[in-house]
């Protein structure tokens, strides 16, 4: 076997954990952007038939952006970012993201988080880079991401299994759950 097929035929014991969200404060933001309300989500339809076929059923899914925004920036500078480049306020809105854990809510809405690992490079994160400091902005490390907000009442391993059959890519990525508030 050869190093490439020796990667794909490995086993995993699960998904690796995913990084932690930038703790609040000076030069670290995590921010999200969602589609407001009121638009329909064709990602997150599309999210929901994968999961179908993954065997989850699920009410609802919203997919969201995420960006893990680090180095000399303040909270004027983030929101110079998601105004001018980031979300476009008419169809999205956005949050900065605290760092602690959501609220459990009894299994019925979740909170899925796909990153790319680490050693995987991020194209999207170096063109927002270049974008920031395009507008003026100091020079950070920007790693994106996916949200997915699932309304399903589902035990966690359940949901587990599905999300690595369907939403995410154990070999280039890594994902994390958490119930929603």
């Amino acid at each position: 076997m050869n190093d490439k097929t020796d990667v794909l035929t490995k086993k995993t014991s699960g998904p690796l954990p995913a990084p932690k969200p930038a703790p609040a404060g000076p030069g670290s933001y995590l921010v999200e952007v969602n589609l407001k309300p009121d638009f329909t989500d064709a990602e997150g339809s599309a999210a929901q038939w994968l999961l179908h076929c993954a065997g989850l059923a699920s009410n609802a899914v919203r997919v969201g952006r995420l960006y893990d925004l680090r180095g000399p920036l303040n909270l004027g500078h983030v929101h110079t970012a998601v105004r001018e480049l980031l979300c476009d306020c008419v169809t999205q809105e956005f949050r900065i993201c605290p760092s602690a854990g959501a609220a459990p809510h009894n299994g019925c809405l979740w909170r899925v988080e796909v990153w790319l690992k680490a050693t995987v490079t991020d194209t999207v994160g170096e063109s927002v880079r270049e974008a920031l400091r395009d507008l003026g902005l100091p020079d950070v490390s920007v790693r994106c991401g996916v949200s997915y907000h699932i309304t399903s009442k589902c035990g966690r391993n359940q949901l587990d299994k599905a999300v690595a059959r369907s939403l995410a890519n154990p070999i280039i990525h890594h994902f994390s759950l958490h119930e929603a508030h």
